[in-house]
C-alpha cells in the first residue's frame, strides 16, 4: 500500500501538468485583441496572434478564445450579447473534456457609469454561471492606466474597482490575478517614457501597442503560473519575465 501511495504521488502531479487546458478571456478593450484606436489589450500577448505576429505565451495547440469587447462594462457585456458568446465558447471547450479557465477583467468602463459594488454584483453572477458550466473562473484586476503623477507614481483612478474584484474573488473563492498591482509596480519601476512606449498611440495611456501586449500578456501568464503552479501549458520566457520582475524596460 505504501508503494502504491508513493507511485500515485509521483504520477498525479504529472497528470495535472499534462491535463488538456483551454482558456476563454472575458473583459473590455484592455483584454481584447487588436491595436486599432481605442483597442489593444494583453489578450494577443497571452494567446498569441498570427495577424499581428505576436508570439503566444501558451504551448502550441492550446485553445485560447478571446471574447473581450471594446468599450464593455460588466453590464453591457451581458446586455449586448457578448456574454452569450463567452458562454458558448466555454460550453464548447468543456464538452471536449478540457479543463477550461475563464479570465474576467473589467473596471475601465464600469468606473465611468456605476460604483464598484455594481460591478461586483455582475462579477458574482459571471463567476457563478461559469462554475455552473463546470469551468473555472479566474478574476483579474484592471490593467493600470499609464497616467503618471509628477513624482513618477501612478495616478490610480482604478483602485476601487480593482479592490472590488479582489473582494468578489475572496467571497466566491476564485483564483485571482492582481494585474492592477503588478502593472503599477512595473510601470512605476521603468518610469513614464518606457511605459508610454507601450501605448497604442502617444497620448493613449490605456490601450497597448504590439510591444505592450507582449509585455502585459507575459505578465498575465506569469501571474497565472504563480496561481496554478505546475498545472498549465504556459511557455517560459525567462528574459521577459526577468525584465518584468526587475523593473527593466524590454522595448
Amino acid at each position: 500500500m505504501l508503494r502504491l501511495a508513493i507511485a500515485l504521488s509521483l504520477v498525479l502531479p504529472a497528470l495535472c501538468q499534462t491535463a488538456p487546458t483551454s482558456f476563454v478571456l472575458v473583459g473590455d478593450s484592455t483584454t481584447a485583441n487588436g491595436t486599432t484606436p481605442n483597442s489593444g489589450g494583453w489578450g494577443n500577448g497571452f494567446c498569441g496572434s498570427t495577424v499581428t505576429s505576436t508570439p503566444s505565451s501558451l504551448a502550441p495547440g492550446t485553445p485560447c478564445i478571446n471574447t473581450a469587447h471594446n468599450g464593455a462594462t460588466t453590464g453591457s457585456f451581458v446586455a449586448d450579447g457578448f456574454w452569450d458568446i463567452s458562454l458558448a465558447a466555454i460550453r464548447g471547450e468543456v464538452a471536449k473534456g478540457r479543463r477550461t479557465l475563464v479570465t474576467i477583467q473589467f473596471g475601465h468602463n464600469d468606473m465611468k457609469i456605476a460604483p464598484p459594488e455594481s460591478m461586483g454584483q455582475n462579477l458574482t453572477m459571471m463567476v457563478q454561471q461559469i462554475r455552473a458550466l463546470k469551468a473555472e473562473p479566474v478574476l483579474v484586476t484592471s490593467l493600470t492606466r499609464r497616467d503618471f503623477n509628477n513624482d513618477g507614481t501612478i495616478n490610480d483612478s482604478l483602485g476601487p474597482w480593482a479592490d472590488q474584484t479582489i473582494l468578489i474573488s475572496q467571497q466566491q473563492n476564485t483564483h485571482l490575478l492582481d494585474l492592477h498591482a503588478a502593472s503599477i509596480t512595473y510601470v512605476e519601476a521603468i518610469g513614464p517614457d518606457p511605459a508610454h512606449r507601450l501605448n497604442r498611440t502617444p497620448d493613449d495611456n490605456t490601450h497597448l501597442n504590439n510591444n505592450g501586449t507582449i509585455v502585459f500578456g507575459r505578465m498575465v501568464a506569469d501571474l497565472m503560473n504563480a496561481s496554478f503552479p505546475n498545472q498549465l501549458p504556459i511557455i517560459a520566457n525567462p528574459a521577459l519575465t526577468f525584465n518584468i520582475t526587475h523593473g527593466i524596460p524590454s522595448f
